[in-house]
Protein backbone atom coordinates (compact mmCIF):
# COMPACT_ATOMS: atom_id res chain seq x y z
CA UNK A 1 0.00 0.00 0.00
CA UNK A 2 1.21 3.52 -0.81
CA UNK A 3 1.85 5.16 2.57
CA UNK A 4 0.50 8.59 1.70
CA UNK A 5 -2.81 7.02 0.67
CA UNK A 6 -2.99 5.30 4.06
CA UNK A 7 -2.57 8.67 5.72
CA UNK A 8 -5.22 10.25 3.50
CA UNK A 9 -7.70 7.45 4.26
CA UNK A 10 -7.29 8.28 7.93
CA UNK A 11 -7.69 11.99 7.24
CA UNK A 12 -10.87 11.36 5.25
CA UNK A 13 -12.43 9.45 8.15
CA UNK A 14 -11.39 12.13 10.67
CA UNK A 15 -12.97 14.86 8.54
CA UNK A 16 -16.29 12.99 8.48
CA UNK A 17 -16.16 12.32 12.24
CA UNK A 18 -15.43 15.97 12.98
CA UNK A 19 -18.25 17.08 10.68
CA UNK A 20 -20.75 14.87 12.50
CA UNK A 21 -19.36 16.06 15.85
CA UNK A 22 -20.15 19.67 14.90
CA UNK A 23 -23.70 18.59 14.03
CA UNK A 24 -24.02 17.13 17.53
CA UNK A 25 -22.71 20.38 18.99
CA UNK A 26 -25.34 22.42 17.14
CA UNK A 27 -28.09 20.00 18.19
CA UNK A 28 -27.04 20.48 21.82
CA UNK A 29 -26.99 24.28 21.52
CA UNK A 30 -23.33 24.79 22.35
CA UNK A 31 -22.52 28.48 22.23
CA UNK A 32 -20.70 29.49 19.03
CA UNK A 33 -21.25 26.01 17.58
CA UNK A 34 -21.66 25.79 13.84
CA UNK A 35 -21.69 22.91 11.42
CA UNK A 36 -18.31 22.76 9.69
CA UNK A 37 -19.59 21.55 6.36
CA UNK A 38 -16.10 21.15 4.95
CA UNK A 39 -15.83 17.94 6.97
CA UNK A 40 -18.12 16.37 4.36
CA UNK A 41 -15.17 16.51 1.99
CA UNK A 42 -13.86 13.37 3.68
CA UNK A 43 -16.43 11.44 1.63
CA UNK A 44 -15.18 13.10 -1.57
CA UNK A 45 -11.63 12.11 -0.66
CA UNK A 46 -12.76 8.52 -0.05
CA UNK A 47 -14.26 8.37 -3.57
CA UNK A 48 -11.06 9.71 -5.14
CA UNK A 49 -8.99 7.18 -3.20
CA UNK A 50 -11.30 4.36 -4.36
CA UNK A 51 -10.96 5.41 -7.99
CA UNK A 52 -7.18 5.20 -7.68
CA UNK A 53 -6.92 2.06 -5.53
CA UNK A 54 -9.15 -0.13 -7.69
CA UNK A 55 -7.05 0.73 -10.74
CA UNK A 56 -3.87 0.21 -8.72
CA UNK A 57 -4.68 -3.22 -7.28
CA UNK A 58 -5.95 -4.54 -10.63
CA UNK A 59 -3.11 -3.14 -12.72
CA UNK A 60 -1.29 -5.68 -14.92
CA UNK A 61 -3.44 -8.54 -13.62
CA UNK A 62 -5.81 -10.84 -15.45
CA UNK A 63 -9.27 -9.60 -14.50
CA UNK A 64 -11.47 -12.20 -12.87
CA UNK A 65 -14.91 -10.77 -12.12
CA UNK A 66 -16.04 -13.34 -9.51
CA UNK A 67 -12.72 -12.99 -7.68
CA UNK A 68 -12.82 -9.19 -7.92
CA UNK A 69 -16.36 -8.75 -6.66
CA UNK A 70 -15.86 -11.35 -3.91
CA UNK A 71 -12.84 -9.41 -2.65
CA UNK A 72 -14.84 -6.16 -2.67
CA UNK A 73 -17.77 -7.76 -0.83
CA UNK A 74 -15.51 -9.30 1.82
CA UNK A 75 -13.81 -5.94 2.29
CA UNK A 76 -17.03 -3.96 2.75
CA UNK A 77 -20.09 -6.02 3.61
CA UNK A 78 -19.25 -8.03 6.81
CA UNK A 79 -18.48 -4.98 8.95
CA UNK A 80 -21.31 -3.00 7.37
CA UNK A 81 -23.80 -5.78 8.12
CA UNK A 82 -22.41 -6.05 11.65
CA UNK A 83 -23.40 -2.44 12.39
CA UNK A 84 -26.59 -2.71 10.33
CA UNK A 85 -27.70 -5.62 12.53
CA UNK A 86 -27.31 -3.58 15.72
CA UNK A 87 -28.96 -0.57 14.11
CA UNK A 88 -31.90 -2.79 13.11
CA UNK A 89 -32.27 -4.05 16.69
CA UNK A 90 -32.24 -0.46 17.92
CA UNK A 91 -34.74 0.56 15.23
CA UNK A 92 -37.16 -2.22 16.23
CA UNK A 93 -36.88 -1.60 19.98
CA UNK A 94 -36.22 2.15 20.18
CA UNK A 95 -36.82 3.64 16.72
CA UNK A 96 -36.18 7.18 17.96
CA UNK A 97 -32.49 6.31 18.35
CA UNK A 98 -32.03 5.64 14.63
CA UNK A 99 -31.97 8.63 12.25
CA UNK A 100 -33.34 10.88 14.96
CA UNK A 101 -32.99 13.91 12.69
CA UNK A 102 -36.00 12.72 10.69
CA UNK A 103 -36.82 10.96 7.45
CA UNK A 104 -38.03 7.45 6.71
CA UNK A 105 -35.63 4.55 7.31
CA UNK A 106 -35.57 1.82 4.66
CA UNK A 107 -34.63 -1.62 5.99
CA UNK A 108 -34.32 -3.66 2.79
CA UNK A 109 -32.43 -0.90 1.02
CA UNK A 110 -30.17 -0.60 4.05
CA UNK A 111 -29.20 -4.26 4.06
CA UNK A 112 -28.49 -4.55 0.34
CA UNK A 113 -27.26 -1.00 -0.25
CA UNK A 114 -30.03 -0.29 -2.74
CA UNK A 115 -29.94 3.42 -3.67
CA UNK A 116 -32.77 5.41 -2.10
CA UNK A 117 -33.66 8.99 -1.32
CA UNK A 118 -34.61 7.87 2.19
CA UNK A 119 -32.25 6.88 4.99
CA UNK A 120 -30.31 3.72 5.73
CA UNK A 121 -30.12 2.09 9.16
CA UNK A 122 -26.45 3.00 9.08
CA UNK A 123 -26.75 6.32 7.33
CA UNK A 124 -23.16 6.34 6.08
CA UNK A 125 -24.07 3.34 3.94
CA UNK A 126 -25.20 5.61 1.11
CA UNK A 127 -21.55 6.11 0.14
CA UNK A 128 -21.05 2.35 -0.17
CA UNK A 129 -23.79 2.23 -2.80
CA UNK A 130 -21.66 4.55 -4.93
CA UNK A 131 -18.61 2.36 -4.28
CA UNK A 132 -20.35 -0.74 -5.65
CA UNK A 133 -21.70 1.22 -8.60
CA UNK A 134 -18.14 2.22 -9.44
CA UNK A 135 -17.00 -1.40 -9.09
CA UNK A 136 -19.73 -2.37 -11.57
CA UNK A 137 -18.60 0.21 -14.14
CA UNK A 138 -14.97 -0.76 -13.63
CA UNK A 139 -15.85 -4.42 -14.13
CA UNK A 140 -17.63 -3.71 -17.42
CA UNK A 141 -14.54 -1.96 -18.78
CA UNK A 142 -12.28 -4.82 -17.67
CA UNK A 143 -14.56 -7.54 -19.04
CA UNK A 144 -14.65 -5.76 -22.40
CA UNK A 145 -10.85 -5.45 -22.21
CA UNK A 146 -11.02 -1.71 -22.81
CA UNK A 147 -8.41 0.84 -21.76
CA UNK A 148 -8.87 2.91 -18.62
CA UNK A 149 -9.58 5.99 -20.70
CA UNK A 150 -12.98 4.47 -21.51
CA UNK A 151 -13.77 4.13 -17.81
CA UNK A 152 -12.83 7.78 -17.44
CA UNK A 153 -15.07 8.75 -20.36
CA UNK A 154 -18.05 6.88 -18.90
CA UNK A 155 -17.50 8.45 -15.47
CA UNK A 156 -17.53 11.89 -17.11
CA UNK A 157 -20.40 11.37 -19.54
CA UNK A 158 -22.91 10.03 -17.01
CA UNK A 159 -22.94 13.21 -14.82
CA UNK A 160 -23.27 15.38 -17.92
CA UNK A 161 -26.28 13.32 -19.03
CA UNK A 162 -27.68 13.59 -15.51
CA UNK A 163 -27.25 17.36 -15.53
CA UNK A 164 -29.16 17.75 -18.78
CA UNK A 165 -31.72 14.93 -18.78
CA UNK A 166 -32.19 13.11 -15.49
CA UNK A 167 -30.69 13.68 -12.07
CA UNK A 168 -30.47 10.53 -9.97
CA UNK A 169 -28.04 8.03 -8.46
CA UNK A 170 -26.85 6.55 -11.76
CA UNK A 171 -25.83 9.95 -13.11
CA UNK A 172 -24.55 11.65 -9.96
CA UNK A 173 -21.61 14.06 -10.09
CA UNK A 174 -19.87 11.94 -7.43
CA UNK A 175 -18.80 9.80 -10.39
CA UNK A 176 -16.43 12.62 -11.35
CA UNK A 177 -14.52 12.02 -8.12
CA UNK A 178 -13.94 8.39 -9.03
CA UNK A 179 -12.74 9.74 -12.38
CA UNK A 180 -10.28 11.93 -10.49
CA UNK A 181 -8.86 8.82 -8.87
CA UNK A 182 -8.60 7.11 -12.26
CA UNK A 183 -6.72 10.12 -13.65
CA UNK A 184 -4.36 10.14 -10.67
CA UNK A 185 -3.55 6.50 -11.37
CA UNK A 186 -2.93 7.40 -15.01
CA UNK A 187 -0.55 10.15 -13.89
CA UNK A 188 1.10 7.80 -11.38
CA UNK A 189 1.86 5.16 -14.03
CA UNK A 190 2.06 7.25 -17.22
CA UNK A 191 5.03 6.92 -19.54
CA UNK A 192 6.03 9.52 -22.11
CA UNK A 193 3.59 8.12 -24.67
CA UNK A 194 0.62 8.66 -22.34
CA UNK A 195 1.39 12.16 -21.08
CA UNK A 196 -0.36 13.94 -23.93
CA UNK A 197 -3.49 11.81 -23.48
CA UNK A 198 -3.36 12.23 -19.69
CA UNK A 199 -3.03 16.02 -19.97
CA UNK A 200 -6.08 16.17 -22.23
CA UNK A 201 -8.04 14.01 -19.77
CA UNK A 202 -7.07 16.27 -16.84
CA UNK A 203 -8.14 19.41 -18.71
CA UNK A 204 -11.37 17.76 -19.78
CA UNK A 205 -12.20 16.69 -16.23
CA UNK A 206 -11.45 20.16 -14.87
CA UNK A 207 -13.71 21.72 -17.51
CA UNK A 208 -16.59 19.33 -16.76
CA UNK A 209 -16.22 19.91 -13.02
CA UNK A 210 -16.33 23.67 -13.40
CA UNK A 211 -19.27 23.41 -15.81
CA UNK A 212 -21.36 21.19 -13.50
CA UNK A 213 -20.30 23.00 -10.31
CA UNK A 214 -21.84 22.00 -6.99
CA UNK A 215 -20.18 19.83 -4.39
CA UNK A 216 -17.58 18.30 -6.71
CA UNK A 217 -16.31 21.78 -7.58
CA UNK A 218 -16.49 22.96 -3.96
CA UNK A 219 -14.88 19.93 -2.29
CA UNK A 220 -13.82 17.46 -4.96
CA UNK A 221 -11.17 19.58 -6.65
CA UNK A 222 -9.54 20.50 -3.33
CA UNK A 223 -9.46 16.87 -2.23
CA UNK A 224 -8.09 15.81 -5.62
CA UNK A 225 -5.28 18.35 -5.30
CA UNK A 226 -4.56 17.08 -1.78
CA UNK A 227 -4.58 13.48 -2.98
CA UNK A 228 -2.27 14.24 -5.88
CA UNK A 229 0.13 16.08 -3.58
CA UNK A 230 0.13 13.01 -1.33
CA UNK A 231 1.19 10.83 -4.27
CA UNK A 232 3.98 13.21 -5.25
CA UNK A 233 5.29 13.43 -1.67
CA UNK A 234 5.08 9.70 -1.01
CA UNK A 235 8.72 8.95 -2.00
CA UNK A 236 10.10 11.25 0.73
CA UNK A 237 7.79 10.17 3.57
CA UNK A 238 10.29 7.84 5.23
CA UNK A 239 12.92 10.56 5.17
CA UNK A 240 10.92 13.06 7.19
CA UNK A 241 8.43 11.06 9.27
CA UNK A 242 9.63 8.97 12.21
CA UNK A 243 8.78 5.24 12.32
CA UNK A 244 6.51 5.78 15.34
CA UNK A 245 4.45 8.47 13.61
CA UNK A 246 4.47 6.46 10.41
CA UNK A 247 3.08 3.41 12.21
CA UNK A 248 0.45 5.50 13.99
CA UNK A 249 -0.74 7.15 10.78
CA UNK A 250 -0.63 3.80 9.00
CA UNK A 251 -2.85 2.26 11.68
CA UNK A 252 -5.24 5.18 11.39
CA UNK A 253 -5.50 4.45 7.67
CA UNK A 254 -6.02 0.73 8.30
CA UNK A 255 -8.80 1.43 10.81
CA UNK A 256 -10.45 4.20 8.75
CA UNK A 257 -13.32 1.99 7.57
CA UNK A 258 -14.06 0.84 11.12
CA UNK A 259 -13.96 4.46 12.25
CA UNK A 260 -16.20 5.55 9.39
CA UNK A 261 -18.93 3.04 10.28
CA UNK A 262 -18.59 2.99 14.07
CA UNK A 263 -18.51 6.71 14.76
CA UNK A 264 -22.23 7.20 14.07
CA UNK A 265 -22.83 4.87 17.03
CA UNK A 266 -20.01 6.06 19.25
CA UNK A 267 -20.94 9.73 18.87
CA UNK A 268 -24.38 9.03 20.37
CA UNK A 269 -22.81 7.38 23.42
CA UNK A 270 -19.97 9.89 23.77
CA UNK A 271 -22.37 12.80 23.48
CA UNK A 272 -24.49 11.45 26.35
CA UNK A 273 -21.40 10.82 28.48
CA UNK A 274 -20.10 14.34 27.94
CA UNK A 275 -23.42 16.06 28.62
CA UNK A 276 -24.05 13.91 31.71
CA UNK A 277 -20.71 14.60 33.39
CA UNK A 278 -19.59 17.93 31.93
CA UNK A 279 -22.71 19.57 30.54
CA UNK A 280 -22.05 22.33 28.03
CA UNK A 281 -18.51 22.76 29.31
CA UNK A 282 -16.58 24.10 26.32
CA UNK A 283 -17.25 23.73 22.61
CA UNK A 284 -13.71 22.90 21.50
CA UNK A 285 -13.17 20.48 24.34
CA UNK A 286 -16.47 18.84 23.40
CA UNK A 287 -15.46 18.47 19.73
CA UNK A 288 -12.01 17.18 20.69
CA UNK A 289 -13.48 14.67 23.13
CA UNK A 290 -15.95 13.31 20.59
CA UNK A 291 -13.43 13.14 17.76
CA UNK A 292 -10.48 11.64 19.66
CA UNK A 293 -12.67 9.16 21.55
CA UNK A 294 -14.25 8.08 18.25
CA UNK A 295 -10.76 7.49 16.84
CA UNK A 296 -9.90 5.25 19.78
CA UNK A 297 -13.16 3.32 19.48
CA UNK A 298 -12.61 2.98 15.73
CA UNK A 299 -9.19 1.47 16.38
CA UNK A 300 -10.65 -0.99 18.87
CA UNK A 301 -13.41 -1.96 16.42
CA UNK A 302 -10.78 -2.53 13.75
CA UNK A 303 -8.67 -4.83 15.92
CA UNK A 304 -11.46 -6.73 17.67
CA UNK A 305 -14.19 -6.84 15.01
CA UNK A 306 -13.14 -5.87 11.48
CA UNK A 307 -9.94 -7.95 11.32
CA UNK A 308 -11.55 -11.18 12.66
CA UNK A 309 -14.68 -10.65 10.53
CA UNK A 310 -12.61 -10.22 7.39
CA UNK A 311 -10.50 -13.26 8.25
CA UNK A 312 -13.52 -15.50 8.85
CA UNK A 313 -15.28 -14.17 5.74
CA UNK A 314 -12.29 -15.12 3.59
CA UNK A 315 -12.35 -18.63 5.06
CA UNK A 316 -16.11 -18.90 4.58
CA UNK A 317 -16.06 -17.81 0.94
CA UNK A 318 -12.81 -19.51 0.01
Amino acid sequence: MIKSIQYLRGLAAILVVFYHSTIKAVQNNFSDAQILYFGQSGVDLFFIISGFIICYVCNNKEFNFPKFIKARIIRIIPLYWFFTFFALIAYITLPSLVNSSGGETKILQSIFLIPTNEKYLVQNGWTLSYEFYFYFLFSIICLLKLQLKWLFIILCILPIVGNTLINNFLFDTFLLEFAMGVISFQIYTANKLLWKQTTIMVLLLLSITVFLGGRVLEYGLIMWFLFQCGLWLNPIIDRYISPIINNLLGFLGDSSYSLYLSHTFSLVLLNKIFLTFLGQFHLYFYLTFLTVSSLIIGGIVYKLIEVPLTKYSKILFK
